[in-house]
């Protein structure tokens, strides 16, 4: 099987427990797209949407408390956007759950897109966030360091 959409450590953000969760879109388009491949795409299309609507929960959770937690300055305006897409997959559950369907190349293409203007560009905003804060961290931490023989 080929895979459809491989992740690449360019999507990385540093922060472990967020990448893991990253990944997890990746897997959800490759399950999906290997499903249409092989005409299941219909049922697979309905056990992405469950899986998906717990993943907006649960990582927006964990990502909204690590950017809280790091002063993360584009707070707001990020969230704002997790509310958006979390609104279009409950919306896309709902009709699902009241028996509607929903194609799965319109789900595909949604992660898709979510992937690449979301995960693959506004997140690496946090990341450098974070990797700057880290960096001033230890810029502050050898600055503090009294070299020996010397008092501080």
């Amino acid at each position: 099987m080929t895979v459809f959409f491989e992740w690449q450590d360019a999507y990385e953000l540093g922060l472990p427990d967020l990448d893991l969760q990253h990944t997890m879109i990746v897997n959800m388009l490759n399950e999906l797209h290997a499903a249409m491949q092989s005409g299941e795409a219909e049922s697979a299309s309905g056990k992405t949407l469950e899986k998906l609507l717990l993943y907006v929960e649960e990582h927006f959770a964990t990502e909204e408390r690590a950017m809280r937690d790091n002063n993360f300055p584009g707070y707001e305006d990020h969230v704002n956007e997790h509310e958006i897409f979390r609104e279009q997959v409950k919306t896309l559950h709902e009709r699902h759950a009241q028996g509607n369907r929903i194609a799965s190349q319109e789900l595909l293409t949604i992660l898709m897109r979510w992937f690449k203007d979301h995960i693959a560009e506004v997140d690496q905003e946090f990341g450098r966030h974070v990797r700057d804060l880290s960096d001033q961290a230890k810029k502050n931490f050898y600055a503090n360091i009294a070299a020996p023989g010397e008092k501080k």
